[in-house]
This record gives structure tokens, C-alpha cells and sequence, in this order.
């Protein structure tokens, strides 16, 4: 019976309207772009990342995301582009969506860029009603029936084009950002309309600093706010690299006793001149921490590390003999 309950519970997480709709990432100040479609080409590189998190372990049917996207700069235009593609499956519900970017970059004085970035792609969710049981369904082979006119017994699929925007501020030491997504995407219904989901705006709110203690070791603390404009969740991560080697942070996502979620603990090493490795650990805090065991985020980075083509052109310089 728990079972039955726990099926329609996903059932109804994926067809409410207030439903949550991203997925979450706790190396997310490694890999901005995540976020916001502005930071494409902000590295002045080609930049490759891909990201594995298997949410709340042990607890069946919870989140399982891949994410992979890959984004570099156009220097002749001041401009960047990027590709984004994710997948994210929450029990019998499966939504996947694939983005492409371009940014605008706006030298703003000597140190800082302004970026404004616009994302158009794709988006489909997918429930797959063979993973659902009803209370008052039939399941004994050969039958198979939930006796519900509502919940489907096969896939039903549903997609719709979607936009998201971003504006990202990066000087020498700090970054500021903001984004939504999406900024637009219609609401997705099969063609007989026995299943559909609105795809719902969340805002977010990004800031980093990077400071060097000494030669070896440099702090990144950042935080990230995202919204709804209903409900709101913050966390706060402090990242540490000793000689661009060894990476190590901790975090904290919550920020009161009502939505504390978890505690992060973070590793990482470079594995060489260009790639890079992270693990995080999420450490339960919420209700839910007596049914799982805590959840487990991967990601792989990888930078050119060198401009691309020409690269940026050097500043002029006026030399007064020709005044």
C-alpha cells in the first residue's frame, strides 16, 4: 500500500502545477552555465562539462540527472555560444530539454564584463504509466490496468518550445548573475489532454568572490538564491584550491530551521593541464533524512585553456610622438 501512495505521490509531483521543476546541482559554482545562459564564452576558452548527481540514495524512485553542456566565445562579435543538454528522472516522470545560447559581452571599465545571454531549445517530459500502481489498480500478470481514467498505462509524452534569459557580471575578484528559466515556454498537453504540465519560471541569484590567501591557495565562497516566486531555496558553498590541484568545500543549502536541506562536503582533483574532476556529498538534513542516504553529484570539467583562434585583441596603446 505504501507503495501504491508513494506512485500516485510522483504521479501528482509531475502534473501539479506548483510542482518543482529543476533539477538540483551542488558543484553549481563550478559550472555556472548550468544556470545561466549569459556565461557562455565568459572563460574566454572552449569550457566542456558533464555533471552526474544521483539525489536522496536509497529512496525509491528519487531524482537521478545527467546534465552535459559545452560553451566557448566569439571574439570578432564579442559574443559567446553554448549548448546545454539534460536529462532528469524522478520516479515514473522523466523531463529532458536541450538549449542553445548565445550571450552578448559589454567591456564595462578595464577589469569587469557585462554579458547578456538569451537560450531558445526544447523541452519534453515523459510519464510512463507501467511504473505506476494505483490502489485500486490490477496488476496480476497478464493484466495490467490501473482502473483510472486519468493515469495512463503507457508513455505519454509531451513537448513545447521554451526560451530563458540571463545577465552575468564578472570583474577581476567578484561575479554577479542573474537569470530566469524559462522565460517562456507553453504549457504541455497531450493531444487528447488526459495529461499536462505547465512548465513553471524560477528566478535565480548568483554571486562569487575569488580570493588568494597565498600563492598556493585561493577561497571561492558563492552563493546561489532560487525562487519561484512562492517558495525559495538559498544555499551557500565555500570552495578551496590548493596550487589549482586539490579542491576542496563545504556547503550549506537552506537558510532557515523550515527549508534546512542538506550540508555539502566536497573533493576534487586536476587530472591534468586541462580536466578536471569533482565529487560532492550531500549530507541530509531535512525530514527526508530517515529514508535516504544522503545523494551523490559527479562532475567533469574540461577547458581548452588557450583562446580560441585569434583570440582577444590587445588594448591600444597611443604613443604621444604621434599626437
Amino acid at each position: 500500500m505504501r507503495n501504491c501512495y508513494l506512485s500516485v505521490l510522483f504521479v501528482f509531483l509531475a502534473i501539479s502545477l506548483s510542482a518543482q521543476q529543476l533539477a538540483q546541482y551542488s558543484l553549481y559554482n563550478m559550472n555556472p552555465y548550468v544556470f545561466n545562459s549569459a556565461y557562455a564564452g565568459m572563460e574566454s576558452t572552449l569550457v566542456a562539462t558533464g555533471a552526474y548527481r544521483q539525489q536522496w540514495s536509497g529512496l525509491k524512485g528519487a531524482p537521478v540527472t545527467q546534465h552535459v553542456n559545452a560553451h566557448l566565445p566569439i571574439y570578432s562579435i564579442n559574443s559567446g555560444i553554448g549548448l546545454r543538454v539534460e536529462n532528469d528522472v524522478v520516479g515514473a516522470h522523466n523531463g529532458s530539454h536541450a538549449v542553445l545560447s548565445y550571450s552578448y559581452h559589454l567591456q564595462v571599465g578595464r577589469l569587469s564584463t557585462l554579458s547578456v545571454g538569451l537560450g531558445a531549445g526544447y523541452t519534453q517530459y515523459v510519464l510512463d504509466g507501467a511504473k505506476l500502481r494505483a490502489p485500486q489498480g490490477s496488476y496480476e500478470n497478464p493484466d495490467f490496468s490501473h482502473n483510472d481514467q486519468v493515469l495512463p498505462e503507457g508513455k505519454e509524452r509531451v513537448g513545447a518550445p521554451m526560451l530563458e534569459a540571463g545577465v552575468f557580471w564578472q570583474g577581476k575578484n567578484l561575479e554577479i548573475a542573474v537569470s530566469v528559466q524559462p522565460v517562456y515556454a507553453s504549457k504541455l498537453t497531450t493531444g487528447t489532454g488526459g495529461f499536462g504540465i505547465k512548465p513553471i519560471q524560477h528566478g535565480f541569484f548568483y554571486t562569487a568572490y575569488s580570493h588568494s590567501l597565498t600563492d598556493n591557495l585561493t577561497l571561492k565562497p558563492s552563493i546561489l538564491v532560487k525562487t519561484d516566486l512562492i517558495k525559495t531555496q538559498a544555499e551557500a558553498t565555500l570552495l578551496a584550491r590548493w596550487r589549482e590541484m586539490i579542491f576542496a568545500g563545504v556547503g550549506f543549502r537552506g537558510f532557515s530551521s523550515a527549508s534546512k536541506d542538506a550540508a555539502v562536503l566536497i573533493g576534487g582533483l586536476k587530472l591534468n593541464d586541462k580536466t578536471i574532476l569533482l565529487y560532492a556529498f550531500d549530507v541530509p538534513l531535512s525530514a527526508l533524512s530517515s529514508a535516504n542516504r544522503g545523494s551523490h553529484e559527479l562532475l567533469l570539467r574540461y577547458s581548452l585553456n588557450r583562446p580560441i583562434g585569434v583570440g582577444k585583441l590587445p588594448p591600444v596603446v597611443y604613443n604621444p610622438r604621434f599626437f
